[in-house]
């Protein structure tokens, strides 16, 4: 048996994954990175990049108000049994002094 048939008699439901499903680097502007989708189960975030990414689960995001992904790593990761509907959100992010490479992946219901 696999993870994907485990998955699905532990929990009922069959799951798929996404990269980058909206961009693949955050701007110097608001950037979404993520839009709302209420199958998204968890996801990964990773700032690939050489300069600060500040993130958050809305529009206001700026370089002090948000999560801070430091450069080369910086990483938020959440799932819904531990952050409940946070992964569901949107998220969007916004880099400190040029554009930043992100990875993104999230595991969705089907």
């Amino acid at each position: 048996m696999n993870v994907v048939e485990l998955l699905e008699r532990q929990y009922g439901v069959k799951t798929s994954h996404s990269i980058n499903p909206e961009v693949a680097q955050v701007e110097t502007t608001l950037t979404k990175i993520l839009s709302y989708n209420p199958k998204r189960v968890s996801f990964v975030l990773i700032n690939l990049g050489a300069t600060f990414i500040t993130i958050a689960p809305d529009a206001l995001v700026s370089l002090t108000r948000g999560i801070y992904l430091v450069p080369n790593g910086g990483t938020l990761s959440m799932v819904w049994t531990e952050d409940f509907e946070m992964p569901t959100f949107e998220w969007f992010g916004i880099a400190d002094t040029a554009a930043c490479e992100i990875f993104a992946l999230e595991v969705l219901t089907q």
